[in-house]
């Protein structure tokens, strides 16, 4: 009797063990995304969920954030994860501006949440300019909102606007003015009459500009090769297109570039819990792809896919244990 009951014992613990509910495999980890409403804050949220699913007592927490500060955060350990560009951190982890001379090269990536997010330069049809250079050549008195200060979104639209020649100063030069604020509220003023640009750097199709766009006359601009490869080689972006017909206002294919979402880490979160955050979001892959649009189409393989952030030894182990 005393053999089967050990016996007994020694399967349960094995099942246990199998499905995470040792107590052992239990994790207490924050994820900093961005604010509250956004794809980013469904994802983080989202991501706290597969790992409460597959290691049932564990505690998670989706805090707001701001992504330069997210990729300070993590760096730092005060938060075990974060969501960001990944060329961006690429710029934090070389110590370059936004943040200073510290290199936060202690940065690793967990997986791909997404790739393809494309910048758009969107403005209304009531301004009369088509290219970037008529911007400059006119001189012209755009009120444009740009995504929050120091975000990629908001570095990308920087840098582009500098390889035509133009600064922030020089709009507010010629009687235009530039602020900073998310797409919701950005989009919002430009159906008040408020403002007549956004530049952001968004997955496509995007439903807010899709739903602007039902009721404004806009126009997208085009990025230039010579500017795309400029870009690319300063800010780690790479070259891509918003195909004619994906908005109503994009008449033709529109060249651009465009940059790729994840979840990262620093290399002091243990092996065992990035293959644990990892293996969650693959043992709940259905749960995980309809947390929102930007997340349907990703595969395993793309995951692992997080050039220039390396990989966290953890999370590479589940990737190698898992190839096809």
């Amino acid at each position: 009797m005393k053999k089967i009951v050990m016996l007994c014992i020694c399967i349960i613990l094995i099942i246990m063990a199998a499905t995470g509910t040792l107590a052992s495999e239990r994790y207490d980890l924050s994820i900093c995304g961005a604010s509250i409403g956004g794809a980013w804050a469904a994802i983080g949220e989202g991501v706290g969920e597969t790992i409460r699913r597959s290691y049932p007592g564990s505690n998670t927490a989706y805090e707001v954030g701001q992504e330069a500060a997210n990729i300070a955060l993590v760096s730092s350990g005060k938060i075990q994860l974060g969501i960001a560009h990944a060329q961006l951190i690429g710029l934090a982890m070389k110590g370059e501006a936004p943040f200073g001379d510290r290199k936060m090269d202690n940065l690793r990536a967990i997986c791909v949440l997404y790739g393809e997010a494309v910048e758009h330069f969107m403005l209304l049809e009531s301004t009369g300019i088509k290219t970037f250079e008529d911007l400059k050549d006119k001189k012209y008195p755009l009120k444009l909102n740009l995504n929050t200060k120091d975000s990629f979104m908001e570095i990308v639209g920087k840098k582009t606007l500098e390889a035509y020649g133009i600064t922030y100063d020089d709009i507010t030069s010629w009687g235009g003015n530039v602020e900073f604020m998310s797409m919701g509220p950005s989009l919002d003023l430009m159906r008040d009459g408020k403002k007549e640009a956004f530049m952001n750097v968004i997955q496509l199709p995007s439903s807010h500009v899709v739903d602007v766009s039902t009721n404004l006359k806009m126009t997208m601009l085009s990025v230039g090769k010579e500017v795309q490869d400029k870009l690319n080689a300063d800010i780690g972006t790479y070259s891509s297109v918003i195909p004619k017909g994906m908005y109503n206002f994009v008449g033709e294919d529109t060249p651009t570039v465009a940059a790729t979402v994840i979840l990262f880490a620093n290399d002091s979160l243990s092996d065992e819990e990035a293959y644990a955050v990892v293996k969650s979001i693959s043992d709940n892959f259905s749960y995980f792809k309809n947390i929102h649009a930007s997340l349907a189409d990703i595969t395993l393989e793309q995951m692992s896919e997080t050039n220039p952030v390396p990989l966290h030894p953890g999370a590479r182990k589940f990737y190698e244990e898992n190839k096809k």
